[in-house]
């Protein structure tokens, strides 16, 4: 058997709230005289899905040929961000105000217990050369957004 484990994922959506990442755009455009407080304590690794789906494909590509590769591998974006850090990133990457952006230093009296950084090793799967560069955070979260823009022209703009 072989697990792959992965930390907060975003990609491609159907909806914004499918994912905890690309769930910050609504807070992102919420850019109104009220401040809209984010999470600036806990340490995240986001990490695109496309990315994790190749290194899967690898990783059962090498499970087929070599019987040994078994247990649990650990697989994550690089960049480490709080969800205020991904939000203002994301403001960023839409030339859109972030002022309303409010980061919270302290986790809320009453949440869940979570450790402050949830960095996962990945080490496993570097050695055995199965892990992938993963696209900085900037451009694949632009990519997974567009869609979600009032201006569909954009996408024209920036990938054209």
């Amino acid at each position: 058997v072989v697990i792959l484990r992965v930390p907060v994922l975003f990609g491609e959506a159907e909806s914004v709230m499918e994912s905890a990442v690309t769930s910050l755009w609504q807070k992102v455009q919420e850019a109104t005289e009220e401040s809209c407080p984010l999470d600036h304590c806990l340490q995240r690794f986001p990490t695109d899905t496309r990315d994790v789906a190749t290194v899967c494909r690898k990783l059962a590509e090498r499970a087929r040929q070599d019987p040994s590769i078994r247990g649990i591998f650990h697989f994550s974006g690089k960049e480490q961000m709080t969800k205020y850090e991904m939000a203002v990133a994301i403001a960023q990457a839409f030339n859109l105000p972030s002022n309303h952006l409010i980061p919270l230093t302290e986790q809320p009296a009453g949440s869940a217990p979570r450790p402050i950084n949830s960095q996962l090793n990945c080490s496993r799967l570097e050695l055995l050369n199965l892990s992938v560069n993963p696209r900085a955070f900037s451009t694949a979260i632009t990519e997974c957004l567009w869609p979600f823009t009032a201006d569909k022209r954009w996408r024209q703009t920036v990938f054209h």
